[in-house]
């Protein structure tokens, strides 16, 4: 799969379990939304749990302004090590924090921290890795984000059955920190060979695929040949300023970082809907990430291997099966079936929505970032993150008024079934914008 295993290898294992222990950092405030809300002593509501994941949306939001530049000045291994430090110190302050205003500021510091781990991947991945199998390495570290999520949600929601909140939440630090010294030992910022691929480049062609083979020695040369070498971050914000492709996926991820916010609220939306208790609603609610995991398992195994055009087809139908899962859910109690067999179909479509959205989520954007930002990749996948971030934020703020409002929930589904339709038209545009600009580029 890759040039020299045992180096890369290692890159990919530390950079596995330093993006883990930040994700499971920063799903605590997730985790423990149930039993906060439980919490008499505290007195929270639903609003200041959705202003919680909104004022961290922002805070992900600026962190992304800041580690992008800085991961393009000094490297992927800084700024993810950083970032790990970060998110452990931050969860233990939040489970020291005892009003709104505290829970708050320090949910907004923690997804700050968070945000370090896409850029300083991006940085990593660029120099360890061959452009051809950006897909897969990004396949493979995006499961980390979704398996930690999982088991971490299934561990830390046990733990609360029988421990206070802010027990589990040290618990949660203690363990990133313990990532942390292993990463600090084992990840390297770049091979030593400063002719790492170039030397093996030729053991990579695709010999069974003479189109794919064509595109992967242009992505190669793109690689050492990229226009914006030697420009400064300006220029780079300004190229990008004026690039549709740009533009296109920037409008693909707001969209969808919506969709994947939905996470943010699963775990209550069943506690309410199905009357569970807050331990149950944490575990519940791994269905989520579990499709997502699912889904990027799936990806693993074919983005490469597609063309662009195969890939546009995929997604848009893929994100398809993401509008029909959030109008099952709107409309299930319509089918007259027993609370049991609904809880268990709700609990299906809530799988197939994430697992539907996941692959184009994570993957499309992260090789476009690398491919077309080059030297300044971490400064545009921050970008393009931070708008993101911009529409969860407003999704998020929206959405816990809604789930307080008269309608509730299902006012709640009605945005997300307007959203997820939005999600194809997105998807299908930049695509399909990627498969004409690599049908270009090899004429």
């Amino acid at each position: 799969m890759f040039n020299r295993p045992p180096q890369q290898m290692n890159i990919i294992i530390t950079m596995y379990l330093g993006y883990a222990a930040m994700m499971i950092c920063r799903q605590m405030v997730t985790i423990l939304s149930p039993a906060l809300l439980a919490d008499e002593t505290l007195a929270l509501t639903k609003t200041n749990l959705g202003d919680f994941a909104a004022y961290g949306t922002l805070g992900a939001l600026v962190g992304k302004l800041i580690w992008g530049p800085l991961a393009d000045k000094f490297g992927g291994r800084f700024t993810l090590l950083i970032g790990i430090f970060l998110t452990a110190l931050f969860i233990i302050a939040f489970g020291l924090s005892a009003n709104v205003l505290a829970f708050t500021g320090f949910s907004f510091l923690l997804y700050c921290s968070k945000s370090s781990g896409w850029p300083g991947m991006t940085k990593l991945i660029g120099e360890w890795y061959h452009p051809q199998n950006y897909g897969r390495v990004w396949s493979i570290l995006a499961t980390s984000s979704r398996f930690s999520v999982v088991l971490a949600t299934l561990f830390f929601g046990w733990l609360l059955s029988f421990m206070h909140w802010r027990t589990v939440g040290f618990i949660a630090a203690v363990f990133a920190l313990i990532i942390f010294i292993g990463c600090y030992v084992y990840l390297k910022e770049k091979p030593e060979d400063a002719n790492f691929f170039k030397e093996k480049s030729n053991d990579n062609i695709n010999t069974n695929n003479p189109k794919l083979a064509m595109a992967e020695k242009q992505a190669l040369y793109n690689k050492y040949n990229h226009p914006l070498l030697g420009t400064s971050t300006i220029d780079g914000l300004v190229a990008f300023a004026k690039s549709p492709r740009v533009w296109l996926v920037v409008i693909m991820l707001m969209v969808l970082t919506c969709m994947m916010a939905f996470l943010d609220f699963v775990a209550v939306y069943l506690m309410e809907s199905y009357q569970l208790t807050p331990s149950e609603a944490a575990m519940a609610s791994t269905v989520f990430p579990v499709g997502s995991l699912t889904g990027l398992l799936a990806s693993i195994a074919f983005y490469d291997r597609f063309s662009k055009r195969g890939i546009r087809t995929v997604l848009t139908i893929a994100l398809s099966f993401s509008l029909l899962s959030v109008l099952t859910l709107q409309y299930l109690p319509l089918f007259n079936l027993s609370a049991e067999l609904n809880y268990l179909v709700a609990l299906g479509v809530i799988f197939v929505f994430a697992f539907s959205i996941s692959p184009a989520y994570y993957l499309p954007m992260s090789i476009f970032s690398i491919e077309y930002g080059g030297p300044h990749s971490a400064t545009l996948v921050c970008l393009i993150d931070a708008f993101g971030f911009a529409a969860s934020a407003t999704f998020a703020f929206i959405g816990g008024r809604l789930a307080d409002s008269t309608g509730g929930w299902s006012s709640f589904i009605n945005m997300l079934i307007l959203i997820s339709a939005l999600g194809i038209i997105s998807v299908w545009a930049f695509m399909h914008s990627e498969y004409i600009a690599a049908k270009q580029s090899l004429e």
